[in-house]
C-alpha cells in the first residue's frame, strides 16, 4: 500500500511489486513486468489464453525456462516493498507453512518429484506471509519462497520404514531444516522497523528449531506437536508432561468464538490430525503457565532445559459428537495479563490467513492447472503468481475485516472508477471494500449474497484488469490524437 498527498492509502498496482527486479538484462526485467500484469489480467486462465497471441504466448515461456531467471530474483521487489509495509505496521505477524503442488499426465515432467506417492509428481514450497498484527489482519505480502522437489519420503528410508527421531536427527539435508532457515530470511529482510512475531502450525514443534528461537529472542507463536517432558518454571523439582501440567492451571479467559468449517482433505491421514467439521460458535477457555521443556536425548548441542510460555485452548462442553477444540501453543510472548493471552491466541488464529493464500494460488489462478514441462519453468511462474494471489487475497481479507474502509486500500483508484462504470452490481462513487469485493464478483457472475469463493472472484479480477487497460489504451489513444491536432 502507498499514500498519496493527502495521505489516504492505495493498493499498490501489481507493475510495483515487480518494478526493477534484478535478473541480469533489462530486456528480462520489461519482460517480466508486462507478463505479471498479463497474467494478473487472467489469473485463472492457462499463459496461452492469457497471452492471446502466439507471440505472447512464445515470449512467456522463453522467460519462464530462461535459465538466468530465478524465482528470488523475480519475487525481490515484491519482499522489499512487502518490507516496507511490514514496517509501516510496527509489529507484524510473519506466518509460515508448506504447501504442495501436484501435476497431472502421465509424462514425467523434468525436475519434478514425488510427493505422497511415486506416482504423484509435483514439488513443495515453503511460504512466509507478513499479516498486520493490529487485529484487522491485512495481508502485507510475501517475505519468503522456498521451493523444492522431493526425491524420496521427507522422513523415511527407502524401504518405506519411519526413521527414529536419532536417525533423522543425523539426516544432513532434512526439509525441516527449512524452518529456522526461512525464519532468519524474513527477519533480515524485515530489518530492525519491524517486529516480527513467527507463527507456525505441528510441522515446527521442532526442539532444535524452538531452541534456536529461544536463544536468538525471537517472537514465535508454534502450536505444540509432542507432549514432551517438562517441568514447572517455578516448581523445579518434579517433571512431568506438557499437557498434564497446563491442565492444572486455572482458567484465565472464556469466550465464545465462531469457528469456520473445514472440509474434508483428499488425503485421509490430513483429516486424523485436522478432521472436517461444519461452522459452528465454541466457547472456549484458556490457560497458561511458564514451563522448561527437557531436550530430547537424540538431540546434540541444544540447551537441556528450554524455557517458553504454554497456551492451552479448548472447547467447553462441545456438542455430542463433535471433535473437541484443543491447542496447545509454545511461545516466548507474555503470558501474565488476560490480554496478554488473548493476543496470543489472536496470533495463532491468524494463521489460517496462509491457507487462503495457497487456496488463492491453486483455485484462484489455477496454478496447478499449468502446462509447464519443467520444474525451473514451474517455479518462475509461481513467483509470477504470488503476488497477483496476494493481491485477490488483500481484496478478500480487507472485505471481511475493514468492510467499511474506502476502496482504494484493496484496488487502484483506477480499478474503482472502472467498476463504477462497468460493475453489473450497482455502487456507489466512494465505494467501501466489501461493496468493490462483490462488485469484482459481480463482474465474474457472482449475484448471490455470501461471499464469493476464489474461483468466481478470479474471474472478476480478469475482467476488472482487462476493462481497465482498454480504458487506459483509450485515454492514451485519445492524448494522442489530441497532440497531433495541436491540442485544439
Amino acid at each position: 500500500m502507498s499514500r498519496d498527498e493527502e495521505g489516504t492509502l492505495h493498493a499498490p498496482a501489481i507493475a510495483h511489486e515487480f518494478a526493477n527486479a534484478q535478473l541480469g538484462d533489462r530486456r528480462l526485467s520489461i519482460r517480466l513486468v508486462k507478463l505479471a500484469e498479463t497474467l494478473a489480467a487472467a489469473p485463472g486462465k492457462s499463459i496461452p489464453q492469457a497471452t492471446g497471441r502466439r507471440c505472447d504466448e512464445d515470449a512467456a515461456y522463453r522467460f519462464l525456462s530462461n535459465d538466468a531467471v530465478r524465482p528470488a530474483a523475480i519475487l525481490e521487489p515484491h519482499f522489499q516493498q512487502t518490507s516496507r509495509r511490514a514496517a509501516e505496521a510496527g509489529t507484524v505477524i510473519v506466518a509460515h507453512d508448506t504447501t504442495e503442488f501436484g501435476f497431472g499426465g502421465t509424462s514425467r515432467r523434468p525436475g519434478l518429484g514425488r510427493l505422497r506417492t511415486e506416482k504423484d509428481q509435483g514439488f513443495l514450497a515453503h511460504v512466509s506471509l507478513a499479516v498486520t498484527a493490529d487485529g484487522a489482519r491485512r495481508p502485507l505480502g510475501l517475505l519468503g519462497l522456498d521451493c523444492w522437489a522431493r526425491r524420496e519420503p521427507p522422513n523415511g528410508r527407502r524401504n518405506g520404514k519411519k526413521r527414529s527421531g536419532g536417525d533423522y536427527a543425523k539426516q544432513a539435508d532434512k526439509e525441516s531444516a527449512r524452518w529456522l532457515r526461512q525464519v532468519r530470511a524474513t527477519a533480515q529482510l524485515a530489518g530492525e522497523s519491524a517486529s516480527c512475531v513467527h507463527v507456525a502450525d505441528r510441522e515446527a514443534d521442532a526442539y532444535p528449531l524452538l531452541a534456536a528461537l529461544v536463544e536468538a529472542g525471537d517472537r514465535f507463536v508454534i502450536r505444540m506437536s509432542r507432549d514432551r517432558v517438562a517441568r514447572d518454571l517455578n516448581d523445579q523439582d518434579d517433571e512431568e508432561k506438557v499437557r498434564q501440567l497446563v491442565a492444572r492451571a486455572e482458567d484465565v479467559v472464556q469466550i465464545e468464538v465462531p469457528l469456520s468449517r473445514r472440509p474434508a482433505k483428499r488425503m485421509p491421514g490430513s483429516n486424523k490430525s485436522n478432521p472436517p467439521r461444519d461452522a459452528r460458535l465454541a466457547k472456549l477457555a484458556f490457560a497458561a503457565v511458564a514451563v522448561q521443556l527437557r531436550k530430547p536425548n537424540y538431540v546434540k548441542g541444544a540447551a537441556p532445559w528450554l524455557p517458553v510460555n504454554v497456551v492451552r485452548v479448548y472447547e467447553l462442553d462441545p456438542a455430542e459428537g463433535l471433535e473437541p477444540v484443543e491447542w496447545f501453543l509454545l511461545t516466548t510472548e507474555p503470558i501474565a495479563t488476560r490480554e496478554n493471552i488473548l493476543a496470543i491466541v489472536e496470533y495463532y488464529r491468524t494463521r489460517w490467513l496462509i491457507e487462503e493464500f495457497f487456496k488463492a494460488l491453486k483455485t484462484g489462478c489455477a496454478f496447478e492447472e499449468s502446462q509447464l514441462e519443467s520444474y525451473d519453468a514451474l517455479v518462475n511462474a509461481l513467483a509470477v503468481y504470488a503476488p497477483i494471489a496476494w493481491q485477490m487475497l488483500l481484496l478478500r481479507n480487507l472485505a471481511r475485516s475493514e468492510p467499511d474502509a474506502p476502496a482504494e486500500v484493496a484496488l487502484t483508484p483506477s480499478q474503482v472508477e472502472v467498476l463504477r462504470d462497468f460493475s453489473p452490481i450497482k455502487i456507489p462513487s466512494n465505494p467501501t471494500v466489501r461493496q468493490a469485493l462483490f462488485a469484482v464478483a459481480g463482474l465474474g457472475g457472482h449475484y448471490i449474497k455470501r461471499d464469493p469463493g476464489w474461483i468466481v472472484l478470479g474471474r472478476g479480477m480478469e475482467k476488472l484488469l482487462l476493462l481497465e487497460a482498454g480504458v487506459r489504451m483509450g485515454r492514451e489513444k485519445a492524448q494522442r490524437v489530441h497532440s497531433r491536432s495541436g491540442g485544439t
